[in-house]
């Protein structure tokens, strides 16, 4: 029997061959919460076949996240789930292959560019708002659909007309499948439609390529990939310029919708918070939002923030030790996964004042509860890998939430029982109905 290398840390491997991942899959956030209650801030579990050590304090979160040895692998820390179905993202490249990478598209992020950005995410979005009728809205799809669009406009260039549906279902299909526990592309799996989704993204984003290609560069994101080039002066491969977009849009309309239909779900949920925001929005007499209006739109800013904390878009950061780690004095072998909980980290309650509850002012003056360790809110991840376009996804968010709020009212059914499925990315279960007036 081989030695268990983590014999040091409390926990268990869970059940034969498929370990904790059934849990996992099922409720995330209660796996993790039976295990802190049980281990404490720091045990073991294996999901998806990866055995490795899950932290649960701000400081390990610092520690994990910083990686000053250069030891901590994301590539293959996601590999075993989102890996093969969103191959080569900035997520999963390390060192110095995802510094290379990022300094091309850190362009297409800077202040300029996110100003430049702002016309299109208001038109898109009034677009969308402009038929929505009174009455009750799924307020995930909604926004699903209205945040893909935003994405294509804005870092593809273009609408995506007919395909936006097909799209947005390969991209449903690829993510489903990332935690798949039967992850074999038998006929008719979770998995093989994921590949298919995949297969299908990669088709729609090599065409635009190509088609970039042929013309003269201009201001979206794609194009700018698209004519970019390495140090030795080639135009970087189609397979990297479609890797990235695919992953990016991933991240830029997926992440934003979970954030978005949370929030929303709570200010309709809290009439009063929804009251402070709308009046905020109000102020602005129409204007977009840019962003040089992130200051003055406190509430708004705080109930964003609230929202990430409860449900944080990437929930869990895994990472693989390259060589033998030590963090916040645990040992972790060469070999095993060392993972982040931002979904745990975020509701632990030795931080939080009442962590489950939706309460904004947590991040008001006076309070900011979020401001007692540096790396205790961590909604967008940290260090090297932080998330690139984190300003978009906020302007991205206080546009939609301005233009929603500025002339209309929502509520929502507290009985409706509405439960977020955390990973891979933050879902509702079932309908989550919002009543528009």
């Amino acid at each position: 029997m081989p030695m268990d290398l983590l014999a040091h840390v409390p926990g268990d491997r869970g059940w034969p061959v498929v370990g904790h991942t059934l849990s996992f899959v099922h409720d995330a956030a209660g796996l993790v919460e039976r295990h802190r209650r049980a281990h404490g801030d720091v045990f073991r579990m294996r999901v998806l076949g990866r055995e490795g050590v899950t932290f649960l304090t701000p400081q390990a979160t610092r520690e994990i996240y910083l990686d000053p040895g250069k030891v901590l692998s994301s590539e293959r820390g996601w590999s075993s789930s989102i890996g093969p179905l969103f191959r080569n993202g900035l997520m999963l490249r390390d060192f110095d292959d995802h510094h290379r990478h990022r300094r091309v598209m850190q362009q297409a992020f800077s202040r300029a560019a996110l100003t430049g950005y702002v016309d299109a995410i208001h038109d898109v979005t009034d677009r969308h708002l402009r038929g929505l009728p009174a009455g009750d809205v799924d307020v995930y799809v909604l926004m699903k659909r209205l945040t893909l669009d935003i994405a294509a406009e804005v870092f593809v260039g273009v609408s995506l007309g007919q395909q936006s549906e097909r799209v947005n279902r390969a991209f449903q299909a690829a993510v489903a499948a990332s935690i798949t526990p039967l992850r074999v592309a038998v006929p008719g799996s979770t998995y093989r439609r994921g590949l298919r989704g995949r297969a299908e993204l990669t088709r729609v984003f090599g065409e635009l390529v190509a088609q970039r290609r042929r013309e003269e560069p201009r201001g979206d994101l794609l194009s700018r990939l698209s004519h970019a080039t390495t140090e030795d002066g080639e135009l970087l491969p189609v397979d990297d310029v479609v890797d990235h977009m695919v992953f990016l849009m991933l991240a830029a309309h997926d992440t934003t919708t979970s954030t978005l239909a949370v929030m929303l779900w709570q200010l309709a949920l809290h009439p009063a918070e929804q009251d402070r925001v709308a009046e905020e929005v109000r102020a602005l007499g129409g204007a977009p939002v840019t962003p040089a209006d992130h200051g003055r739109l406190e509430h708004t800013t705080r109930a964003m923030q609230e929202a990430l904390r409860l449900s944080p878009p990437v929930p869990f950061s895994p990472r693989h030790a390259l060589a033998d780690v030590e963090i916040t004095g645990v040992r972790v072998p060469a070999g095993h996964g060392v993972n982040v909980s931002s979904l745990a980290l975020h509701r632990h309650p030795d931080w939080w004042t009442l962590p489950d509850a939706f309460d904004p002012d947590r991040f008001a003056p006076g309070r900011e509860e979020h401001k007692q360790h540096s790396h205790l809110f961590v909604p967008f991840g940290g260090g090297a890998h932080l998330c690139i376009g984190n300003h978009v996804a906020e302007v991205m968010v206080k546009a939609i939430v301005a233009r929603l709020l500025a002339g209309r009212r929502v509520t929502a059914d507290p009985a409706a029982g509405v439960v977020i499925r955390p990973v891979p990315i933050p879902k509702p279960r079932g309908p989550m109905l919002l009543t528009v007036r």
